[in-house]
C-alpha cells in the first residue's frame, strides 16, 4: 500500500472520535472492515480482535489501542504538505492505520506467522479500565504468542520494553482556622512546601539496562486543598507521578515514593502499571531491529508491551509518529512514517525484501 493510501486511511480513523469510553463508532468501522477477510473474529466492548486462520505457525501480534485523550481544538484532520495533524494522529491512529492496512492487504496471503491483530478501547486511562486487560479472559491465546509488536509512535524507531508507573496521593494535614487569624491554624499548602521543593529539584535518573537508558522522572501533575477561601487549609493532597524503569517492580517503586514523604504524611497508591524489560536479545526481537537497520532506544513512558511482558511474551514498541508529539493539541503523523512503518512490518510478516 502507497503512501496515499495510507494517509487517507489515517485521515478516515481520526475523523471518528474515539476519546477513551467513546470507541463504539471506530470499534465498528474497524469490525467491518476486517469482517471480509478469513480468519475469526472476537468483539469484546469496543475491543476487535481479528486472527489468520492457525496453520501451527508461530503466533505474532500486531496491536494498538482505538482511544485517544481529550480534543484541544484538534478534532477534525488537517493537512499540511505530507504531515497529517489532528486528534490521535501521532498517538496512535498512524499506527492502527498501518495495522488495518497489513491486515487487508496481507491476511488473505502467504505469510510467515499466524497472525492476530487487536484494537483495543480505553488505553489513555487507569489500568482498570484497559481493554487490553479486558481480553486476556475471552482470548486466552494472546497470551501464548510469540511475540506482540504495539504500534505505538515510536518515529520508526524500535523502543524496547517500557517504564512503569505509578500514581500516589501524598497529604500534608494541617489544621484549619480563619483566614484572618492564620496563626490558630497550621497551614497544610506551606507544610508541604519542603516536599515541593525537594520533588521540583529531582533531575531525571538514567537507568541503564541492556543497552539502552530509561530514564526515572518524578512529576506533580494534580493538587487540591482548602474548604474555602476564608479558611486555613487542613489538608494539601498532591498527586505523584514516579516513572520507574524496569529494574524495579511496582513494590520497589512504592517504597521508594514512601521513602521520599516526610513523618505525618499520608501516602496512598492509588494507581500502578508495571514495566517490561527490554528483551533486546530475544531472536525475534533481534531480528527485527537487524534486519531493518533501525535506531534501538527505551520506551520513555508506559504502554501495554507491560502487559504482554507480565505473561512472558516478548514484545516492543514500533509505530509511525514522534512520540514526543503525543497528547499535544499539534500532534502530526508524517506520510514517510506511514509508509516505512508499513513496509518494514510487511517484510517482516512476508519474509520479503522491505
Amino acid at each position: 500500500m502507497d503512501r496515499q493510501a495510507l494517509g487517507r486511511l489515517t485521515e478516515e480513523l481520526i475523523a471518528v472520535p474515539s476519546v477513551s469510553g467513546g470507541e463504539a463508532a471506530l470499534a465498528d468501522l474497524v469490525e467491518q472492515r476486517l469482517r471480509a477477510l478469513p480468519g475469526e473474529m472476537v468483539r469484546v466492548s469496543n475491543s476487535v480482535v481479528y486472527s489468520t486462520p492457525r496453520r501451527g505457525r508461530p503466533r505474532l501480534v500486531l496491536a494498538g489501542h482505538l482511544d485517544t485523550v481529550p480534543a484541544q481544538g484538534n478534532e477534525t484532520p488537517r493537512w499540511e504538505g505530507d504531515r497529517l495533524y489532528g486528534l490521535g494522529a501521532c498517538d496512535m491512529k498512524g499506527g492502527d492505520a498501518v495495522a488495518l492496512a497489513l491486515a487487508e492487504t496481507l491476511a488473505a496471503g502467504d505469510l510467515r506467522f499466524d497472525v492476530t491483530w487487536v484494537f483495543y478501547e480505553c488505553e489513555e486511562i487507569a489500568l482498570v479500565e484497559n481493554g487490553l486487560r479486558k481480553l486476556w479472559g475471552p482470548c486466552p491465546w494472546l497470551a501464548e504468542t510469540d511475540l506482540a509488536i504495539l504500534l505505538e509512535p515510536t518515529a520508526c524507531a524500535v523502543e524496547l520494553g517500557c517504564q512503569g508507573t505509578l500514581h500516589a496521593e501524598i497529604t500534608s494535614v494541617g489544621r484549619s482556622a480563619h483566614s484572618a487569624r492564620p496563626w490558630l491554624g497550621e497551614n497544610a499548602v506551606y507544610k508541604a512546601l519542603p516536599l515541593l521543593l525537594d520533588l521540583a529539584a529531582m533531575p531525571p535518573r538514567p537507568v541503564e539496562l541492556d543497552g539502552v537508558v530509561y530514564r526515572e522522572t518524578v512529576a506533580v501533575t494534580e493538587a487540591r486543598a482548602g474548604q474555602g477561601r476564608n479558611v486555613i487549609p487542613a489538608r494539601f493532597t498532591m498527586n505523584v507521578n514516579y516513572r520507574y524503569a524496569p529494574h524495579r517492580t511496582p513494590e520497589e517503586a512504592a517504597a521508594e515514593v514512601l521513602r521520599w514523604a516526610p513523618d505525618g504524611f499520608q501516602v496512598e497508591v492509588v494507581d500502578v502499571a508495571p514495566p517490561a524489560p527490554p528483551r533486546r536479545s530475544h531472536p525475534m526481537v533481534a531480528e527485527f531491529t537487524s534486519r531493518f537497520g533501525l535506531e534501538v532506544g527505551a520506551k520513555q513512558g508506559w504502554t501495554d508491551v507491560a502487559q504482554f511482558a507480565e505473561r512472558g511474551v516478548p514484545a516492543f514498541n514500533f509505530g509511525p509518529g514522534d512520540p514526543n508529539l503525543a497528547h499535544r493539541r499539534d500532534e502530526f503523523v508524517p506520510l514517510a512514517d506511514l509508509e516505512r512503518a508499513y513496509g518494514a512490518l510487511a517484510a517482516f510478516l512476508t519474509a520479503a525484501s522491505p
